[in-house]
């Protein structure tokens, strides 16, 4: 309950501080932005839609007792996902004029809802009183959140925070054992909260910069806020992962040394190579299991973060180095969460269709990998996963959707059938179905923020939308 009501005010204090910071920063003549009822009446059908279908595919793919439960919680979570959307969206219309508040706004409301949301499954789950049980249950219903963003084009604000949720279920039901019995307490529910309540304290520390007059400041703030978070919500794990959430705010930071933009451009793709290998090789030094993917999300949280101010207004196609750094770690981040979720719903409909005991999580997914039925790595030499990256690039560059009902329920639609198509064909030719999945989310993500002019934001959201929930929701 304690690790609840810590990012509940963490969430409010966010909201707060980015109606503060609009209050500053806003001219008066900028306020006052109504979207239209036409684009609120196609946010609405696109997400009814998206909910419609995703209740269909998981009371199909679970193929187990109690399935149809389970599509209820993700069609409520892909409406809460569109709902938070909607609000992100007529945040940021309403503070059309400060860029910096309105991205504030817009990612506090996505967290306070994904917050709400998981404390709602929490007490729904009884993992209040018993908080270690509650890390199987939350990849289905976040990526079902993250499906209702990308219905609504606004799955980049909610993905860093829902692939690192996915890594930190694992994670904890890999080493659940171990952490059970530390010195020092290290629940489930605090594990999962963790990556909000690095973004909440984020926004804050930006909103704290914007009211100051002092944006170039945003940045550093979100050192203390990721270190904060951790001593809060991860007890005897905080110093690995806080320093996983510095290197990620520090890459922000690297190119503002340099200049000569030429020289920032390389700054900056050094900084990520640092950050990304960085970010993997602390959090296995605390000698968990698979702690290093993990390491990898929190410092993209922190980068995320600290990048805040700095995201691109809408239609903008050359947004800052930092913002382009933040979304190039993220994607490395939900690669990896596509194959961790996978995973989870693979060793748990295994373990239910043997009969076997499953209340020991880690020993039950060390069985799975020893019998390879978790996939374990992403092969990019093999042709399926090469074709797949290539498909995934190939796909942002081509599409572009406009803003019409039509045009986006088209490109919905093309990109899901394609990549379940491209998921089952390398399956069923090859067995490498989820590694080809996960290769295009990684070469479309990275492609869209390595250069977001040439390839679109939306569609390899989408995409790795689409990804983690056919990992997560039908394995």
């Amino acid at each position: 309950m304690l690790e609840i009501a810590l990012l509940a005010v963490a969430s409010a204090l966010a909201l707060v501080g980015a109606w503060v910071a609009a209050r500053r920063d806003s001219p008066e003549e900028g306020a006052a932005t109504v979207r239209s009822t036409r684009h609120l009446r196609d946010d609405a059908i696109v997400a009814t839609a998206a909910s419609a279908a995703l209740f269909v595919v998981v009371a199909i793919g679970h193929r187990r007792s109690g399935a149809v439960t389970f599509a209820a919680w993700s069609a409520g979570a892909c409406a809460a996902g569109a709902l938070a959307s909607m609000g992100a969206r007529l945040w940021r219309e309403r503070v059309r004029g400060s860029r910096a508040a309105g991205a504030i706004g817009e990612i506090a409301i996505i967290v306070a809802s994904l917050g709400a949301l998981t404390a709602l499954a929490a007490f729904a789950a009884h993992a209040i009183g018993d908080p270690q049980h509650l890390a199987a249950q939350v990849p289905e219903m976040v990526v079902s959140f993250a499906v209702g963003c990308a219905a609504l084009d606004m799955a980049d604000l909610a993905l860093p925070a829902v692939s690192a949720m996915v890594l930190a279920s694992y994670f904890f039901d890999a080493n659940a054992g171990v952490l059970r019995s530390a010195p020092s307490y290290a629940s489930a529910l605090g594990i999962v909260l963790f990556p909000l309540a690095v973004i909440a304290l984020g926004a804050l520390g930006a909103a704290v910069a914007i009211s100051a007059r002092r944006p170039q400041v945003a940045g550093v703030l979100a050192l203390p806020a990721a270190a904060a978070a951790a001593i809060a919500l991860l007890g005897w794990l905080w110093q690995p992962f806080a320093l996983c959430a510095a290197i990620g705010a520090s890459m922000t930071l690297a190119p503002k040394l340099a200049r000569d933009p030429r020289r920032s451009e390389i700054v900056a793709l050094v900084a990520f190579a640092f950050a990304a290998i960085g970010g993997y090789a602390v959090a296995r030094h605390s000698g968990l299991t698979h702690s290093g993917p993990f390491g990898v999300a929190v410092a993209a949280l922190a980068a995320q973060s600290a990048a805040l101010i700095e995201r691109p207004a809408e239609n903008e196609t050359e947004p800052a180095i930092a913002d382009r750094q933040a979304n190039a770690l993220a994607a490395i981040a939900i690669g990896l969460a596509v194959l961790d979720g996978a995973t989870l719903f693979r060793c748990t409909r295994f373990a239910d269709a043997a009969h076997a005991p499953s209340l020991d999580t880690a020993t039950m997914l060390a069985h799975c990998t020893y019998a390879s039925l978790a996939p374990a790595r992403i092969d990019i030499s093999h042709p399926a996963t090469l074709a797949s990256a290539l498909g995934g690039i190939a796909a942002c560059v081509a599409m572009r959707p406009d803003a019409s009902l039509r045009s986006r329920i088209t490109t919905s639609v093309i990109i899901v059938v394609a990549l379940a198509a491209t998921g089952l064909i390398a399956h069923l030719a090859f067995g490498v179905g989820v590694e080809a999945v996960a290769a295009g989310t990684i070469a479309s993500s990275l492609a869209a923020a390595l250069f977001p002019a040439a390839c679109s934001r939306i569609v390899a959201a989408t995409i790795a939308a689409a990804a983690l929930a056919l990992g997560a929701v039908i394995g």
